[in-house]
């Protein structure tokens, strides 16, 4: 028992210290925070308030492609590339068939800067000869409205960060964006303290359409035009593309058959890219375009493999090897067959296409 006793005095002091201990420390709550997870990111979508309205589509074929002719040549190594038209928001384009020869080939081709072109190849044609390399295609086109809200759009903050966007800012072939006139127009309307990103653009529209006469010509530069004071389609498009760009807002030539309008890029409050069409001859769109004519490529500074240099337009490109047996040299006569729209074409222009002014 006195052992026993012996051990209860060593046991009751520790048991009274750790109780003294115990109660003495501060109470410290449990922890309730919850259990740490992997943060959720946010994904953002496109403003559909600050995004163009498509609507009013209408389908059409068309025909794409080239006639070979050798006339007094035996030709081989027959090699051509056209414009080919490519699906855009407001164009969707499908292939139906393709007429030509079992000795012929075809292929499309992406080019940088916004185009696409089809190459044809024909490895021989004897001399009198010609012969048809033809796509049909569906396209079907969509009117564009402005946007809802378009006060919410901001200027871009990625131009430089997006390879498609760098194409649409700096110089192009005929267009001057450094040009010391330019440049002084694009401070004098940004100095007037435009409301937003959207009146900033729709005031360098208007100062396109009041300083610049509409007047059919050869090509020009956007300098000569300024120079000058008239201008058809290009120089006028080309205008506003260069003051757009002067302005750090991105912008480009759209191509259509006969006829060429700009557009510029904008971005929405969640930083999604928008691009709106606005006519600077003719009849005066702005932020919307009302065209059924299909959009044979957009830009105005492509680098394309057959051309050391860059091009404003990609048009046409013919090459062969040959071995003459008269004067009249091989030729290609390219073929771009509207359809039912092609009828149309007369009432379109007669309505929409600008009067020329005289001086």
């Amino acid at each position: 028992m006195k052992k026993n006793r012996g051990s209860l005095r060593i046991v009751r002091p520790l048991f009274y210290f750790l109780a003294f201990t115990t109660l003495s420390l501060p109470l410290v709550a449990e922890d309730v925070s919850p259990v740490k997870t992997k943060k959720e990111k946010v994904v953002l979508e496109p403003d559909p308030k600050a995004s163009g309205i498509y609507w009013a589509s209408r389908k059409f074929q068309m025909r794409f492609g080239l006639q070979f002719q050798s006339n007094d040549n035996n030709c081989k190594e027959l090699y051509a590339t056209i414009p080919f038209p490519r699906d855009w928001p407001e164009q969707k384009v499908t292939i139906l068939e393709a007429e030509l020869p079992d000795f012929a080939r075809y292929k499309e081709r992406e080019i940088s800067g916004g185009v696409k072109q089809l190459v044809l190849e024909v490895p021989a044609l004897a001399a009198q000869q010609e012969i048809d390399v033809v796509v049909t295609v569906e396209i079907e086109k969509y009117f564009i409205k402005a946007p809802e809200d378009p006060a919410s759009l901001i200027y871009p903050k990625k131009t430089l960060r997006d390879k498609d966007i760098v194409w649409s800012m700096g110089d192009s072939p005929y267009i001057d964006t450094k040009n010391r006139q330019v440049r002084a127009i694009a401070k004098e309307i940004k100095d007037k303290s435009p409301e937003n990103a959207w009146k900033h653009v729709e005031a360098i529209l208007d100062w396109v359409r009041d300083n610049i006469q509409y007047r059919n010509g050869t090509l020009r530069s956007t300098q000569e035009a300024l120079k000058d004071k008239y201008g058809d389609c290009e120089e006028m498009s080309g205008l506003f593309v260069a003051i757009c760009r002067a302005s750090n807002i991105p912008a480009r030539c759209v191509w259509i058959p006969e006829h060429c309008y700009p557009e510029f890029y904008l971005e929405d409050a969640n930083g999604f890219g928008h691009w709106f069409p606005c006519q600077a001859a003719g009849d005066r769109q702005f932020g919307e375009m009302q065209e059924y004519r299909p959009i044979l490529q957009k830009g105005d500074r492509f680098k394309v493999p057959e051309h050391a240099s860059l091009q404003r337009y990609v048009a046409e490109f013919f090459t062969c090897k040959q071995r003459s047996i008269g004067p009249t040299a091989p030729n290609v006569v390219p073929i771009r067959d509207l359809g039912a729209l092609q009828l149309e074409l007369g009432k379109i222009k007669a309505t929409t296409d600008p009067k020329e002014s005289t001086p």
